[in-house]
Protein backbone atom coordinates (compact mmCIF):
# COMPACT_ATOMS: atom_id res chain seq x y z
CA UNK A 1 0.00 0.00 0.00
CA UNK A 2 1.49 3.70 -0.93
CA UNK A 3 2.15 5.93 2.01
CA UNK A 4 -0.55 7.93 2.32
CA UNK A 5 1.89 10.78 3.07
CA UNK A 6 3.39 10.58 0.56
CA UNK A 7 2.91 14.06 -2.17
CA UNK A 8 5.16 13.34 -4.60
CA UNK A 9 4.78 11.67 -8.06
CA UNK A 10 4.94 7.75 -7.63
CA UNK A 11 5.36 5.42 -10.58
CA UNK A 12 1.77 5.31 -12.43
CA UNK A 13 0.72 1.78 -13.10
CA UNK A 14 -1.13 1.00 -16.53
CA UNK A 15 -2.97 -2.55 -17.14
CA UNK A 16 -4.05 -3.21 -20.03
CA UNK A 17 -4.06 -6.88 -21.65
CA UNK A 18 -3.31 -5.57 -25.42
CA UNK A 19 0.43 -4.73 -26.38
CA UNK A 20 -0.53 -1.84 -28.79
CA UNK A 21 -1.97 -0.08 -25.62
CA UNK A 22 -0.20 -1.07 -23.26
CA UNK A 23 3.20 0.68 -25.39
CA UNK A 24 1.00 3.74 -26.29
CA UNK A 25 -0.28 4.24 -23.02
CA UNK A 26 3.56 3.99 -21.16
CA UNK A 27 5.24 5.85 -24.33
CA UNK A 28 2.71 9.04 -23.58
CA UNK A 29 3.43 9.19 -20.29
CA UNK A 30 7.16 8.57 -20.37
CA UNK A 31 7.64 11.03 -22.88
CA UNK A 32 5.91 13.45 -20.17
CA UNK A 33 8.59 12.61 -17.69
CA UNK A 34 6.47 10.19 -15.68
CA UNK A 35 7.95 6.57 -13.88
CA UNK A 36 5.12 3.64 -15.69
CA UNK A 37 4.89 0.08 -14.47
CA UNK A 38 3.03 -1.74 -16.91
CA UNK A 39 0.93 -5.20 -16.30
CA UNK A 40 -1.27 -7.39 -18.16
CA UNK A 41 -3.88 -8.65 -15.89
CA UNK A 42 -6.14 -7.62 -12.77
CA UNK A 43 -4.22 -10.05 -10.66
CA UNK A 44 -0.85 -8.40 -11.58
CA UNK A 45 -2.12 -5.23 -11.04
CA UNK A 46 -3.75 -5.70 -7.07
CA UNK A 47 0.03 -7.88 -6.80
CA UNK A 48 2.16 -4.69 -8.09
CA UNK A 49 -0.50 -2.36 -6.49
CA UNK A 50 0.34 -4.74 -2.97
CA UNK A 51 3.99 -3.46 -4.17
CA UNK A 52 4.39 -0.38 -5.07
CA UNK A 53 3.79 3.20 -4.06
CA UNK A 54 1.08 4.56 -7.07
CA UNK A 55 -0.96 7.37 -7.16
CA UNK A 56 -2.46 7.31 -10.10
CA UNK A 57 -4.01 4.26 -12.35
CA UNK A 58 -4.34 3.88 -15.68
CA UNK A 59 -6.58 1.04 -16.38
CA UNK A 60 -8.59 -1.33 -19.26
CA UNK A 61 -12.33 -1.46 -18.36
CA UNK A 62 -12.30 -5.14 -19.71
CA UNK A 63 -9.32 -7.45 -18.09
CA UNK A 64 -9.07 -11.46 -18.99
CA UNK A 65 -9.24 -12.58 -15.78
CA UNK A 66 -10.98 -9.90 -13.52
CA UNK A 67 -13.17 -6.80 -14.85
CA UNK A 68 -11.81 -3.40 -14.44
CA UNK A 69 -14.16 -2.46 -12.15
CA UNK A 70 -14.07 -5.18 -9.53
CA UNK A 71 -10.15 -4.40 -9.80
CA UNK A 72 -10.54 -0.61 -8.97
CA UNK A 73 -13.09 -1.30 -5.84
CA UNK A 74 -10.23 -3.54 -4.35
CA UNK A 75 -7.80 -1.29 -4.71
CA UNK A 76 -9.82 1.58 -3.16
CA UNK A 77 -10.56 -0.58 -0.32
CA UNK A 78 -6.16 -0.57 0.09
CA UNK A 79 -6.05 3.16 -0.16
CA UNK A 80 -9.00 5.67 -0.69
CA UNK A 81 -6.56 7.93 -2.06
CA UNK A 82 -5.34 6.57 -4.75
CA UNK A 83 -6.53 7.89 -8.10
CA UNK A 84 -7.84 5.56 -11.15
CA UNK A 85 -8.51 6.68 -14.58
CA UNK A 86 -10.46 3.82 -16.72
CA UNK A 87 -9.99 3.20 -19.94
CA UNK A 88 -12.73 2.07 -22.53
CA UNK A 89 -13.63 0.89 -26.18
CA UNK A 90 -17.00 0.75 -25.11
CA UNK A 91 -17.45 4.51 -25.13
CA UNK A 92 -21.10 4.39 -23.58
CA UNK A 93 -22.33 6.52 -20.72
CA UNK A 94 -23.66 2.95 -18.77
CA UNK A 95 -19.65 2.20 -18.79
CA UNK A 96 -18.77 5.56 -17.49
CA UNK A 97 -21.93 5.86 -15.02
CA UNK A 98 -20.73 2.53 -13.79
CA UNK A 99 -16.67 3.37 -13.65
CA UNK A 100 -17.19 6.23 -11.86
CA UNK A 101 -19.84 4.98 -9.25
CA UNK A 102 -17.06 2.29 -8.79
CA UNK A 103 -14.30 5.01 -7.39
CA UNK A 104 -12.78 6.02 -10.78
CA UNK A 105 -11.39 9.30 -11.17
CA UNK A 106 -12.27 9.89 -14.71
CA UNK A 107 -12.53 7.96 -18.01
CA UNK A 108 -10.88 8.04 -21.72
CA UNK A 109 -11.74 6.30 -24.77
CA UNK A 110 -10.29 4.37 -26.76
CA UNK A 111 -8.68 5.08 -29.48
CA UNK A 112 -6.23 6.86 -26.99
CA UNK A 113 -5.72 10.76 -27.60
CA UNK A 114 -2.36 11.98 -26.24
CA UNK A 115 -4.15 15.00 -24.74
CA UNK A 116 -6.58 13.62 -23.06
CA UNK A 117 -4.03 11.64 -21.35
CA UNK A 118 -1.63 13.79 -20.36
CA UNK A 119 -4.58 16.34 -19.32
CA UNK A 120 -6.48 13.36 -17.25
CA UNK A 121 -3.17 12.23 -15.91
CA UNK A 122 -2.11 15.90 -14.36
CA UNK A 123 -5.59 16.11 -13.04
CA UNK A 124 -5.78 12.72 -11.40
CA UNK A 125 -2.08 13.25 -9.81
CA UNK A 126 -3.36 17.16 -8.61
CA UNK A 127 -6.48 15.22 -7.06
CA UNK A 128 -4.42 12.73 -5.25
CA UNK A 129 -1.87 15.21 -4.22
CA UNK A 130 -4.87 16.98 -2.57
CA UNK A 131 -6.67 14.15 -1.23
CA UNK A 132 -3.21 13.16 0.47
CA UNK A 133 -2.44 16.87 1.58
CA UNK A 134 -6.84 16.98 3.23
CA UNK A 135 -5.82 13.52 4.82
CA UNK A 136 -2.77 14.92 6.94
CA UNK A 137 -4.26 18.35 7.81
CA UNK A 138 -7.29 16.11 8.88
CA UNK A 139 -4.97 13.99 10.89
CA UNK A 140 -3.65 17.03 12.74
CA UNK A 141 -6.43 18.73 12.98
CA UNK A 142 -7.98 15.79 14.79
CA UNK A 143 -4.77 15.58 17.11
CA UNK A 144 -4.87 19.14 17.91
CA UNK A 145 -8.44 18.77 18.61
CA UNK A 146 -7.80 15.59 21.19
CA UNK A 147 -5.09 17.77 22.41
CA UNK A 148 -6.96 20.55 23.67
CA UNK A 149 -9.70 18.25 25.02
CA UNK A 150 -6.97 17.18 27.21
CA UNK A 151 -5.96 20.48 28.30
CA UNK A 152 -9.62 21.57 28.59
CA UNK A 153 -10.52 18.21 30.80
CA UNK A 154 -6.67 19.22 32.89
CA UNK A 155 -7.79 22.67 33.00
CA UNK A 156 -11.49 22.03 34.04
CA UNK A 157 -10.23 19.20 36.73
CA UNK A 158 -7.77 22.61 38.47
CA UNK A 159 -10.72 24.25 37.97
CA UNK A 160 -12.75 22.27 40.00
CA UNK A 161 -10.25 20.38 42.86
CA UNK A 162 -8.77 23.72 43.33
CA UNK A 163 -8.93 24.66 47.01
CA UNK A 164 -9.44 28.26 46.36
CA UNK A 165 -12.99 29.74 45.25
CA UNK A 166 -13.14 30.60 41.24
CA UNK A 167 -16.39 32.23 39.69
CA UNK A 168 -16.30 33.75 35.83
CA UNK A 169 -18.57 36.44 35.84
CA UNK A 170 -19.33 37.89 32.36
CA UNK A 171 -19.63 41.91 32.01
CA UNK A 172 -23.00 41.91 32.60
CA UNK A 173 -22.81 40.44 36.38
CA UNK A 174 -23.90 36.81 35.16
CA UNK A 175 -22.07 34.11 36.44
CA UNK A 176 -20.95 32.40 33.54
CA UNK A 177 -18.81 29.79 35.77
CA UNK A 178 -17.44 29.22 38.82
CA UNK A 179 -15.58 25.86 40.51
CA UNK A 180 -17.34 23.84 43.77
CA UNK A 181 -15.33 26.30 46.54
CA UNK A 182 -16.76 28.77 45.28
CA UNK A 183 -20.68 27.14 45.60
CA UNK A 184 -19.50 26.25 49.20
CA UNK A 185 -18.69 29.98 49.47
CA UNK A 186 -21.30 31.94 48.31
CA UNK A 187 -24.54 29.65 48.83
CA UNK A 188 -25.38 27.25 51.70
CA UNK A 189 -27.56 25.24 49.31
CA UNK A 190 -26.69 23.08 46.60
CA UNK A 191 -29.43 25.74 44.13
CA UNK A 192 -27.10 25.80 40.89
CA UNK A 193 -25.75 29.34 40.63
CA UNK A 194 -24.40 29.14 36.90
CA UNK A 195 -26.19 31.56 35.11
CA UNK A 196 -27.85 33.66 37.69
CA UNK A 197 -26.71 37.17 38.18
CA UNK A 198 -23.98 37.49 40.86
CA UNK A 199 -25.53 40.16 43.13
CA UNK A 200 -28.20 37.23 43.67
CA UNK A 201 -25.67 35.75 45.98
CA UNK A 202 -25.51 38.16 48.48
CA UNK A 203 -21.63 38.29 48.45
CA UNK A 204 -20.59 41.64 50.10
CA UNK A 205 -18.36 42.49 47.11
CA UNK A 206 -16.95 46.08 48.34
CA UNK A 207 -18.11 49.23 46.96
CA UNK A 208 -16.38 50.42 43.30
CA UNK A 209 -13.91 46.55 43.39
CA UNK A 210 -15.79 45.28 40.44
CA UNK A 211 -14.86 48.96 38.29
CA UNK A 212 -11.33 48.95 40.05
CA UNK A 213 -10.83 45.18 38.78
CA UNK A 214 -12.15 46.86 34.87
CA UNK A 215 -9.52 49.68 35.07
CA UNK A 216 -6.61 47.85 36.32
CA UNK A 217 -5.70 46.56 33.14
CA UNK A 218 -5.34 42.64 33.77
CA UNK A 219 -3.30 43.02 36.94
CA UNK A 220 -5.19 41.20 40.14
CA UNK A 221 -6.94 44.02 42.57
CA UNK A 222 -7.50 42.35 46.42
CA UNK A 223 -9.40 43.26 49.08
CA UNK A 224 -10.35 41.55 52.48
CA UNK A 225 -14.28 40.60 53.08
CA UNK A 226 -15.90 39.50 56.23
CA UNK A 227 -18.86 37.40 56.23
CA UNK A 228 -20.77 37.00 58.82
CA UNK A 229 -21.51 33.41 60.13
CA UNK A 230 -23.73 31.48 62.69
CA UNK A 231 -23.71 31.83 66.18
CA UNK A 232 -21.03 35.21 66.42
CA UNK A 233 -18.73 33.56 64.38
CA UNK A 234 -17.20 34.95 61.16
CA UNK A 235 -15.09 33.82 58.00
CA UNK A 236 -12.44 36.21 56.46
CA UNK A 237 -12.37 35.69 52.77
CA UNK A 238 -9.47 37.36 50.49
CA UNK A 239 -11.15 38.29 47.15
CA UNK A 240 -9.03 38.66 44.51
CA UNK A 241 -10.75 40.29 40.71
CA UNK A 242 -8.71 39.90 37.82
CA UNK A 243 -10.29 41.39 34.40
CA UNK A 244 -9.87 39.26 31.12
CA UNK A 245 -10.00 40.68 27.95
CA UNK A 246 -11.93 38.88 25.81
CA UNK A 247 -10.40 39.63 22.78
CA UNK A 248 -13.01 39.53 19.64
CA UNK A 249 -15.44 37.79 22.58
CA UNK A 250 -17.05 39.09 25.69
CA UNK A 251 -15.00 41.23 28.68
CA UNK A 252 -15.08 39.06 31.71
CA UNK A 253 -13.72 39.05 35.40
CA UNK A 254 -12.18 36.48 37.37
CA UNK A 255 -13.03 36.62 41.09
CA UNK A 256 -11.10 34.69 43.22
CA UNK A 257 -12.13 33.51 46.65
CA UNK A 258 -9.42 32.41 49.58
CA UNK A 259 -10.60 31.57 53.10
CA UNK A 260 -8.53 32.91 55.37
CA UNK A 261 -10.03 31.90 58.34
CA UNK A 262 -8.28 29.09 59.05
CA UNK A 263 -4.94 30.55 58.75
CA UNK A 264 -6.01 33.57 60.80
CA UNK A 265 -7.53 30.86 63.49
CA UNK A 266 -3.57 28.84 63.23
CA UNK A 267 -1.82 32.63 64.10
CA UNK A 268 -4.04 32.94 66.65
CA UNK A 269 -3.74 29.81 67.90
CA UNK A 270 0.14 30.09 67.21
CA UNK A 271 0.19 33.74 69.48
CA UNK A 272 -1.80 31.78 72.39
CA UNK A 273 0.58 28.52 71.81
CA UNK A 274 3.33 31.18 73.03
CA UNK A 275 2.27 32.76 75.39
CA UNK A 276 1.04 29.92 77.11
CA UNK A 277 4.11 28.08 76.48
CA UNK A 278 6.24 30.88 77.79
CA UNK A 279 4.20 31.39 81.09
CA UNK A 280 4.32 27.99 81.75
CA UNK A 281 8.32 27.68 81.08
CA UNK A 282 9.42 31.11 82.08
CA UNK A 283 7.44 30.32 85.97
CA UNK A 284 9.29 27.39 86.94
CA UNK A 285 12.66 28.61 85.42
CA UNK A 286 12.57 31.64 87.35
CA UNK A 287 11.80 29.88 90.40
CA UNK A 288 14.04 27.76 89.68
CA UNK A 289 16.84 30.41 88.93
CA UNK A 290 15.81 32.17 92.31
CA UNK A 291 16.08 28.71 94.59
CA UNK A 292 19.22 27.98 92.94
CA UNK A 293 20.78 31.16 93.80
CA UNK A 294 19.91 31.36 97.30
CA UNK A 295 21.06 27.60 97.82
CA UNK A 296 24.79 28.68 95.89
CA UNK A 297 24.79 31.16 98.64
CA UNK A 298 23.99 28.79 101.04
CA UNK A 299 21.34 31.10 102.59
CA UNK A 300 19.06 28.68 103.09
CA UNK A 301 18.69 28.91 107.07
CA UNK A 302 17.74 25.13 108.32
CA UNK A 303 18.45 21.70 107.10
CA UNK A 304 14.46 21.69 107.19
CA UNK A 305 14.73 25.07 104.66
CA UNK A 306 16.69 23.34 102.28
CA UNK A 307 14.60 20.28 101.75
CA UNK A 308 11.96 22.47 101.18
CA UNK A 309 13.85 24.40 98.94
CA UNK A 310 14.83 21.38 96.79
CA UNK A 311 10.89 19.80 97.09
CA UNK A 312 10.16 23.06 95.29
CA UNK A 313 12.75 22.86 92.05
CA UNK A 314 12.15 19.27 92.04
CA UNK A 315 8.23 20.39 91.79
CA UNK A 316 8.74 23.24 88.89
CA UNK A 317 11.06 20.82 87.01
CA UNK A 318 8.43 18.15 87.03
CA UNK A 319 6.05 21.16 85.67
CA UNK A 320 8.44 21.81 82.44
CA UNK A 321 8.79 18.36 82.06
CA UNK A 322 5.23 17.38 81.75
CA UNK A 323 4.33 20.58 79.67
CA UNK A 324 7.42 19.59 77.09
CA UNK A 325 5.69 15.66 77.34
CA UNK A 326 2.73 17.41 76.22
CA UNK A 327 4.32 18.94 73.43
CA UNK A 328 6.15 15.83 72.09
CA UNK A 329 3.31 13.63 72.75
CA UNK A 330 0.69 16.34 70.70
CA UNK A 331 3.59 16.82 67.77
CA UNK A 332 3.72 12.63 67.24
CA UNK A 333 -0.31 12.44 67.81
CA UNK A 334 -0.91 15.03 64.56
CA UNK A 335 1.84 13.64 62.33
CA UNK A 336 0.81 10.11 63.10
CA UNK A 337 4.04 9.19 64.46
CA UNK A 338 2.94 7.54 67.93
CA UNK A 339 2.99 3.75 67.32
CA UNK A 340 0.13 1.89 69.23
CA UNK A 341 0.59 -1.41 71.18
CA UNK A 342 -2.35 -2.70 71.49
CA UNK A 343 -3.50 -6.01 73.49
CA UNK A 344 -6.40 -7.11 75.40
CA UNK A 345 -6.75 -4.55 78.29
CA UNK A 346 -8.87 -5.03 81.50
CA UNK A 347 -9.90 -1.37 81.63
CA UNK A 348 -11.47 -1.69 85.37
CA UNK A 349 -8.09 -3.16 86.57
CA UNK A 350 -6.01 -0.33 84.47
CA UNK A 351 -8.93 2.23 85.72
CA UNK A 352 -8.37 0.87 89.43
CA UNK A 353 -4.22 1.48 88.82
CA UNK A 354 -4.69 4.80 87.95
CA UNK A 355 -6.70 5.75 90.89
CA UNK A 356 -4.41 4.25 92.78
CA UNK A 357 -1.50 6.35 91.59
CA UNK A 358 -3.43 9.34 91.71
CA UNK A 359 -3.97 9.14 95.61
CA UNK A 360 -0.81 11.02 96.78
CA UNK A 361 -2.25 14.27 94.37
CA UNK A 362 -5.73 13.85 95.85
CA UNK A 363 -4.18 13.49 99.88
CA UNK A 364 -1.92 16.77 98.86
CA UNK A 365 -5.23 18.62 97.22
CA UNK A 366 -7.35 17.37 100.68
CA UNK A 367 -10.06 15.68 97.71
CA UNK A 368 -11.03 11.89 98.23
CA UNK A 369 -10.51 9.87 95.26
CA UNK A 370 -13.12 6.65 95.14
CA UNK A 371 -13.62 3.65 92.30
CA UNK A 372 -15.93 1.61 91.73
CA UNK A 373 -16.67 -1.27 89.01
CA UNK A 374 -20.25 -2.02 88.22
CA UNK A 375 -22.58 -4.67 85.89
CA UNK A 376 -21.94 -8.02 84.04
CA UNK A 377 -20.02 -8.85 81.22
CA UNK A 378 -16.57 -8.52 80.09
CA UNK A 379 -14.92 -5.25 80.78
CA UNK A 380 -12.11 -6.12 78.52
CA UNK A 381 -10.81 -3.83 75.71
CA UNK A 382 -8.44 -3.55 72.94
CA UNK A 383 -5.84 -0.91 72.81
CA UNK A 384 -2.32 0.59 74.09
CA UNK A 385 -1.97 -0.20 78.23
CA UNK A 386 0.34 2.55 78.66
CA UNK A 387 -1.89 5.49 76.18
CA UNK A 388 -4.90 4.33 77.68
CA UNK A 389 -3.47 4.85 81.60
CA UNK A 390 -2.10 8.25 79.90
CA UNK A 391 -5.76 8.99 79.70
CA UNK A 392 -6.98 7.59 83.05
CA UNK A 393 -4.24 9.80 84.50
CA UNK A 394 -4.96 13.14 82.91
CA UNK A 395 -9.16 13.06 83.70
CA UNK A 396 -8.04 11.83 87.10
CA UNK A 397 -5.58 14.79 87.40
CA UNK A 398 -7.76 17.39 85.86
CA UNK A 399 -10.83 16.22 87.87
CA UNK A 400 -8.59 16.04 91.41
CA UNK A 401 -7.13 19.78 90.15
CA UNK A 402 -10.62 21.51 90.09
CA UNK A 403 -12.38 20.02 93.06
CA UNK A 404 -12.38 21.74 96.07
CA UNK A 405 -10.89 20.61 99.03
CA UNK A 406 -13.11 18.38 101.28
CA UNK A 407 -14.87 17.23 98.01
CA UNK A 408 -13.94 13.69 95.99
CA UNK A 409 -13.53 12.60 92.63
CA UNK A 410 -14.86 9.43 91.73
CA UNK A 411 -14.27 7.34 89.05
CA UNK A 412 -16.28 4.54 87.54
CA UNK A 413 -16.52 1.63 85.27
CA UNK A 414 -19.35 -0.18 84.00
CA UNK A 415 -20.83 -2.45 80.91
CA UNK A 416 -23.40 -1.01 78.73
CA UNK A 417 -24.53 -3.49 75.05
CA UNK A 418 -21.47 -3.63 73.32
CA UNK A 419 -19.23 -0.85 75.24
CA UNK A 420 -17.14 -0.28 78.41
CA UNK A 421 -17.60 3.04 79.76
CA UNK A 422 -15.53 4.90 82.24
CA UNK A 423 -16.68 8.12 83.63
CA UNK A 424 -14.60 10.15 85.80
CA UNK A 425 -17.28 13.00 88.21
CA UNK A 426 -15.47 16.01 90.00
CA UNK A 427 -16.82 18.61 91.96
CA UNK A 428 -15.40 21.63 90.89
CA UNK A 429 -17.58 24.07 89.11
CA UNK A 430 -18.60 22.41 86.39
CA UNK A 431 -18.30 23.67 82.25
CA UNK A 432 -21.13 25.47 80.89
CA UNK A 433 -22.70 23.64 78.01
CA UNK A 434 -21.71 26.09 75.34
CA UNK A 435 -17.60 25.76 76.16
CA UNK A 436 -18.22 21.62 76.10
CA UNK A 437 -17.49 20.89 72.56
CA UNK A 438 -14.32 23.11 72.65
CA UNK A 439 -12.54 21.64 75.98
CA UNK A 440 -11.18 19.48 73.58
CA UNK A 441 -9.31 21.56 71.57
CA UNK A 442 -5.76 22.66 71.71
CA UNK A 443 -5.03 25.42 73.86
CA UNK A 444 -8.23 25.91 74.70
CA UNK A 445 -8.18 27.46 78.24
CA UNK A 446 -11.25 26.86 80.83
CA UNK A 447 -12.05 29.85 83.52
CA UNK A 448 -13.02 26.36 85.95
CA UNK A 449 -10.05 26.81 87.64
CA UNK A 450 -9.84 27.56 91.39
CA UNK A 451 -8.38 30.97 92.68
CA UNK A 452 -4.73 30.53 92.36
CA UNK A 453 -3.93 27.85 90.33
CA UNK A 454 -2.29 28.88 87.56
CA UNK A 455 -3.71 28.14 83.70
CA UNK A 456 -1.98 24.49 81.63
CA UNK A 457 -0.96 24.48 78.65
CA UNK A 458 -4.07 23.50 77.48
CA UNK A 459 -2.87 20.47 75.61
CA UNK A 460 -3.55 17.58 77.82
CA UNK A 461 -7.60 16.97 77.35
CA UNK A 462 -6.30 17.64 73.04
CA UNK A 463 -4.02 14.94 73.70
CA UNK A 464 -6.44 12.71 75.22
CA UNK A 465 -9.00 13.21 72.64
CA UNK A 466 -6.70 11.86 69.71
CA UNK A 467 -5.36 8.95 71.73
CA UNK A 468 -9.18 8.05 72.61
CA UNK A 469 -9.57 8.71 68.48
CA UNK A 470 -6.76 6.20 67.90
CA UNK A 471 -8.48 3.59 69.57
CA UNK A 472 -12.03 4.14 67.98
CA UNK A 473 -13.00 5.30 71.00
CA UNK A 474 -15.04 8.64 71.98
CA UNK A 475 -15.14 10.65 75.02
CA UNK A 476 -17.19 13.56 76.20
CA UNK A 477 -18.59 15.48 78.68
CA UNK A 478 -21.20 15.87 80.43
CA UNK A 479 -22.29 18.08 83.61
CA UNK A 480 -24.14 16.41 86.96
CA UNK A 481 -27.27 16.62 87.13
CA UNK A 482 -27.52 15.42 91.03
CA UNK A 483 -25.09 18.60 91.86
CA UNK A 484 -22.16 20.71 90.69
CA UNK A 485 -19.59 19.24 88.36
CA UNK A 486 -18.14 17.54 85.40
CA UNK A 487 -18.35 13.87 84.72
CA UNK A 488 -15.97 13.41 81.62
CA UNK A 489 -17.15 9.80 79.98
CA UNK A 490 -14.62 7.44 77.98
CA UNK A 491 -16.08 4.88 75.66
CA UNK A 492 -14.81 1.97 74.25
CA UNK A 493 -15.67 -1.18 72.31
CA UNK A 494 -16.03 -3.97 74.54
CA UNK A 495 -13.88 -7.52 73.53
CA UNK A 496 -15.33 -10.60 75.42
CA UNK A 497 -13.00 -13.28 75.94
CA UNK A 498 -14.65 -15.64 73.63
CA UNK A 499 -13.82 -13.18 70.86
CA UNK A 500 -10.80 -13.91 68.50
Amino acid sequence: MPNADSIHDGPILVVDDEKFFQDLIAGILRGEGYEVHVVDSGEAALQAFSEGGFQVVVMDLVLPDIMGTEVLERVKERDPDIAVIMVTAYASMESAIAALKAGAYDYIKKPIIKEDLVYSVQRALERQHLAVRNRQLVRQLEARIEEMKIMSREKEEVFRILDEGLVIMEDSGRIFDLNPKAVHILSSSDAPLAGTDFTATGFPVPEGFIASVKAAGGQPVRSLVTLAGKAGQSRQIELVGLSMDGGSGPSRVLLGFRDLTGIKDLEKNREEFLAIVSHDLRTPLTSLKGFVEVLLAGDYGSKERLQEYLKILDSEADRMISLINDLLDLGRLESGKMAMNKERVRLDELAAYAVRSMEGLAAQKGVTITFTSQGAGSLEVVGDRRRLLQVLVNLLSNAIQFTPEGCGVETLVRREDETVLVEVLDEGPGVPAEERELIFEKYHQTERAPSGRGKGSGLGLAIVKKIVDLHGGSIRLEGRADRRGSSFILIMDARDRGDD
